[in-house]
């Protein structure tokens, strides 16, 4: 879902486009106070700046500088690990700015940490790869009544089963109701498909007037019809659903940072999180179905409890980090977490404590895999993860026309959890 990037950047500016002239400026000053080294000054502005946009590359890196410059050896090295972890490739060992701690044993283990981020970890293996090779897959749902594995289209503004011996795909509904194709849930019963579909460039036969566009449509699975379609108002991104035991849908908006609900067939706002979120991407509940999980791509993972709205933000355990953090699926009192807005991409597993509202530990079950380019939703059939690997989203030009001469047929990828 995530790799809207250009136009994030975009929806980032529109939701804080009050404060986004004052960012700029407080950009500026920043960098004057450093040119002329004030650098008490260059620190207030960073961390005003690290305030309103956490995990920023440029922000976070100049706020690692503005610690190391102001003598604040362990701020400094604390800020270079999340930069670490947001970017391996990152030099700042190069950078004159942490003279005053390159020889300290903090900065020492920072060199070890960026050497461990080239190391691969593949615990999971590739199940086959699709006959479609301009499909883009993002959605998956496996629907067992029926045997059928289905792979939502972003390009294609489809739907299509598939064949997990043999890839070859078949349209299993198309329909001009369909905008890219996003997330798919089947309700407990496997009588309804819901779908959430985004109007994008990326998709065939996108124009300005469909910009901004989104719903969610409740297909009947057996006739293969459109019962229902809901829609909101406004310029919106669904990217992601779930559909409680109950069949209570819980949507995603990755426009606005907003959470909306669909019950009795009536679809309307259930949480607004635009004052402490900015991009939100895969949502899941636990098993009792009395907390949701949503991850935003720049802050990490909110716990919002059913029963009052209540929510907490993670904090991430040493050697993670929250941002970047696109599909999310509930398994045994842990989050799988696909984390494709980092380099290197990496799958990871939090293991959460028995009420579900801290993380505990964390296992890194793919790390730094050439294959993952990159993975986005994920679909748990019993104890198996599900994911395509290679979604093409950074193949596409600024007008949505998609470079087929650099892509692979999408790969389905497996492990056991």
């Amino acid at each position: 879902m995530k790799k809207y990037i250009y136009s994030w950047a975009l929806v980032f500016i529109t939701i804080t486009q009050t404060h986004s002239q004052s960012q700029k400026e407080v950009y500026q000053q920043s960098v004057d106070a450093y040119k002329n080294k004030g650098y008490a000054a260059f620190l207030k502005l960073t961390k005003q700046l690290d305030s309103v946009r956490p995990y920023h590359p440029t922000y976070t890196f100049n706020l690692a500088s503005a610690f190391a410059l102001n003598g604040k050896e362990k701020e400094a090295i604390a800020t270079l690990q999340k930069v670490v972890l947001m970017n391996s490739t990152t030099a700042f060992e190069t950078d004159d700015d942490f003279k005053s701690i390159t020889n300290s044993e903090g900065f020492q283990q920072l060199l070890m940490l960026k050497k461990t981020q080239e190391q691969s970890i593949s615990n999971s293996t590739k199940v086959v790869s699709l006959s479609e090779k301009e499909l883009h897959p993002e959605g998956l749902e496996f629907l067992s009544k029926s045997n059928v594995w289905l792979a939502s289209s972003i390009r294609k503004r489809k739907i299509v089963s598939f064949d997990v011996k043999t890839g070859v795909c078949k349209d299993w509904f198309t329909d001009n109701q369909l905008y890219a194709v996003f997330s798919m849930k089947k309700d407990a019963n496997e009588q309804f498909l819901w779908v959430a579909t985004s109007a994008l460039p990326e998709m065939e036969r996108f124009s300005s007037d469909l910009e901004g566009k989104a719903a969610v449509l409740k297909i009947d699975i057996k006739t293969k019809k459109v019962v229902q379609r809901f829609e909101i108002a406004g310029n919106h991104v669904f990217g992601d659903l779930y559909v409680t035991k109950n069949n209570v849908v819980y949507v995603s908006d990755s426009n606005k940072p907003i959470l909306y609900k669909i019950e009795n067939d009536v679809i309307s706002e259930w949480i607004s999180l635009e004052k402490e979120a900015y991009n939100l991407q895969g949502i899941t509940m636990n098993s009792d179905e009395n907390l949701l999980f949503v991850a935003d791509y720049l802050k990490g993972i909110a716990a919002i409890s059913l029963r009052d709205n209540q929510r907490k933000w993670f904090t991430f355990p040493e050697g993670t980090i929250g941002k970047g953090i696109d599909g999310l699926c509930f398994y045994n009192h842990s989050l799988i977490a696909v984390q494709n807005g980092v380099k290197p991409i990496r799958l990871v597993r939090f293991h959460l404590n028995e009420v579900g509202t801290e993380i505990i530990s964390y296992q890194i079950i793919d790390h730094n895999r050439a294959e993952f380019n990159e993975p986005a939703l994920a679909t748990l059939v019993n104890n198996m993860l599900y994911f395509f690997a290679n979604s093409p989203w950074q193949f596409y030009d600024k007008n949505g026309n998609l470079d087929g001469s650099k892509i692979e047929n999408p790969m389905l990828f497996e492990t056991k959890l």
